[in-house]
């Protein structure tokens, strides 16, 4: 399975620009699902659940603003694998991946805000290392320019973020436990693991639905994507 993965890296970052159609493609990837639950919130409440219903709104919110083509990597209560997940969006040479996830901070539970994690220095440098030993590139400098594109691109959502989030929301970027997540190691496209809200904070709603803040906080977060990513209509 690694095998085929990694092929579909090599693949996508090779070609991923003429690898989907005018539109750009926007994957949101609804953390856990079918007998993972993830974490559970103060309240007993399940991650999978809370994560697919901010999917859904991020999806709904993108799709309305139609300049650009979403895909969900699950709908309903299903739980695909990582290799699933990543071959949605690889196959599509989507522009964004976004995989959204929920925290708990049992050390401090009045923790909150947005946590963006990023493939750290030491894990870019492993999946360029596996992209060449197994000769998906022709040289190092192919693959690595195809990585400092991504990464790039990356780099740049994330400042739109943080211009169109609430001044008050704490949003850290961390890139030290990047490779912890097989979405940001074998992804062949630009890919953010979200986490939001924290599910340990009683003084959030953990449960469906949203609160009025917490909606704030999804549709600026998809509104960054638009700004970013869609194709203006003609006027």
């Amino acid at each position: 399975m690694r095998l085929q993965i990694l092929i579909s890296i090599f693949a996508g970052l090779v070609f991923s620009a003429a690898a989907h159609a005018q539109n750009p493609v926007i994957v949101v990837d609804a953390g856990h699902g079918g007998e993972d639950d993830g974490y559970y919130s103060w309240t007993g409440h399940p991650e999978a659940e809370l994560v697919l219903r901010i999917a859904q709104r991020i999806e709904e919110r993108l799709t309305a603003s139609g300049g650009l083509d979403v895909r969900m990597t699950r709908s309903g209560e299903g739980g695909p694998s990582d290799e699933t997940r990543l071959a949605i969006a690889n196959a599509a040479g989507a522009d964004l991946m976004l995989s959204i996830h929920a925290d708990v901070a049992s050390e401090r539970a009045s923790a909150r805000g947005l946590i963006i994690y990023r493939a750290s220095d030491l894990a870019r440098r492993q999946v360029l290392a596996r992209t060449i030993a197994l000769g998906f590139a022709a040289n190092e400098a192919e693959a690595g320019a195809a990585l400092a594109d991504r990464l790039g691109r990356e780099e740049a959502f994330i400042g739109t973020l943080r211009a169109s989030l609430p001044a008050d929301l704490p949003l850290v970027v961390d890139e030290g436990r990047g490779a912890l997540f097989d979405v940001l190691m074998d992804a062949n496209t630009p890919a953010l693991f979200v986490e939001f809200p924290f599910l340990s904070n009683s003084g959030e709603a953990v449960s469906p639905p949203l609160d009025d803040s917490q909606i704030a906080v999804v549709n600026a977060f998809a509104d960054a994507v638009i700004a970013h990513h869609a194709v203006p209509t003609p006027g």
